[in-house]
């Protein structure tokens, strides 16, 4: 048995290798040296004793397929929430649409997801909430829009409606702004992502000039993670700008992308380079808030359990909906009453666990998946073709650890226009 010891600053960017970009908070030369500066970090106190009782919609109850039991208590769920600061701004900048104008409208998150994380199983899971998602508030008699119970400096009204509405708890909290986000990219060189087009959205400036392995700086991959209803590619043969038309579920479906593909620049380039371990760290001290409980050790301690974590093997998945007229106002309907949403809940409930990865499939053939334009996800609002669609095995084999939660293998098409899976593109 090999007894090769990491290097501590190793670990301690695989900590937040977990929480999003996998280095946001803690990174270095020592675990003396981050704890103290951590310190100074910016923290907030979370429920973890939600208010009020699920819906029944979010009661997922055994089955004789499932065979459920308790939650695993060694998974953890991460609630990841971005935010406005307008601080980092310039004016002159090409994206500076990217930032938008928020004057009049209150802070709101465009960004809210959950990142459970399982030690046990080596595993984790990328879970979306759609920004316009029509839910009840915690606390209140009102339904509205998921984003309106956001207070980065106050999560538990959040915390609460996602319990209440979907049956999850929270045990941790991270929130990352624009400048956050900018310094974090920055940090680790930049992030690529491949395009097979020319690609671009007048409205944040977002632009790749070409097919290529296109690698973003801060305030252009902001561009591109917030690019929504103007993201548009050129297609040659049509010799025509195709606009995707999903809106959010298009742009959720490429966060979680740059997500996972800024995790493993963030390994790539970080556990090897104390300069950029500490710029990641101090993008976290200045501009990241995160729950008074995720402390140091207890980030070292779920790092090492997760060390070989493949960050390319994270399924994503987001809150199934159907769009609806309430009134005056466009919003996403949860429907989370079917087999998939039932395994999803289950699984980020603790009450199941994930299936290892296998390899990826073709989506079930369609007429639009045969063509360029349906592989890419070229879609309408009328017309929403699922690409890069992933199939799962069961991991029950006799070398898998012995475990009384049963296993699930959801699967969910990723909407909207998402990038080709090119490994090569890192």
């Amino acid at each position: 048995m090999s007894h090769y010891k990491r290097p501590r600053s190793h670990y301690l960017v695989l900590a937040l290798n977990i929480v999003v970009v996998c280095a946001l908070l803690v990174a270095g030369l020592g675990m003396l040296w981050a704890n103290n500066r951590l310190n100074a970090r910016q923290v907030v106190s979370l429920n973890r004793d939600p208010n009020g009782q699920p819906s029944s919609d979010a009661e997922i109850t055994p089955s004789d397929n499932w065979n459920l039991t308790e939650g695993d208590l060694a998974a953890k769920n991460f609630l990841l929430t971005g935010s406005d600061n307008g601080s980092c701004v310039d004016p002159d900048s090409p994206y500076a649409g990217a930032f938008g104008n928020r004057t009049g409208f209150g802070e709101r998150s465009d960004t809210i997801m959950i990142i459970r994380v399982d030690p046990k199983d080596n595993r984790a899971a990328f879970l979306s909430f759609p920004r316009d998602l029509w839910v009840k508030i915690a606390g209140s008699t009102r339904t509205n829009r998921i984003n309106t119970a956001f207070d980065r400096k106050n999560p538990n009204k959040l915390v609460d409606t996602i319990y209440q509405n979907f049956g999850i708890s929270i045990d941790h909290y991270v929130n990352i702004d624009f400048c956050a986000f900018k310094e974090i990219v920055d940090a680790v060189g930049g992030v690529s992502i491949p395009f097979l087009y020319e690609t671009r959205d007048k409205n944040t400036g977002l632009y790749v000039p070409a097919p290529s392995c296109f690698e973003f700086s801060g305030d252009h991959a902001l561009a591109y993670v917030r690019s929504r209803s103007g993201y548009s590619y050129f297609d040659p043969a049509k010799n025509d700008w195709i606009k995707d038309g999903t809106g959010d579920l298009g742009r959720i479906s490429r966060q979680q992308d740059f997500i996972r593909r800024a995790m493993q620049r963030a390994l790539d380039k970080g556990s090897s380079s104390p300069t950029v371990a500490n710029k990641l760290l101090n993008a976290g001290l200045k501009n990241v808030i995160t729950d008074d409980q995720l402390t140091p050790i207890s980030m070292l301690q779920l790092a090492q359990a997760m060390r070989d974590l493949n960050t390319s093997s994270i399924p994503s998945y987001t809150i199934a909906a159907t769009s609806e007229m309430v009134g005056d106002q466009a919003v996403l309907v949860p429907r989370i009453q079917n087999d998939t949403m039932r395994e999803i809940l289950a699984l980020f409930q603790g009450k199941a666990s994930l299936a290892t990865p296998g390899s990826v499939a073709d989506a079930p053939p369609t007429s639009d998946m045969t063509t360029n334009e349906g592989a890419l996800g070229g879609i309408s609002s009328q017309q929403i073709v699922p690409v890069n669609y992933v199939k799962y095995t069961s991991n029950a084999s006799s070398s898998a650890p012995p475990t009384t939660l049963p296993v699930v293998a959801p699967e969910q098409a990723t909407l909207g226009v998402a990038p080709p899976n090119d490994p090569s593109c890192r």
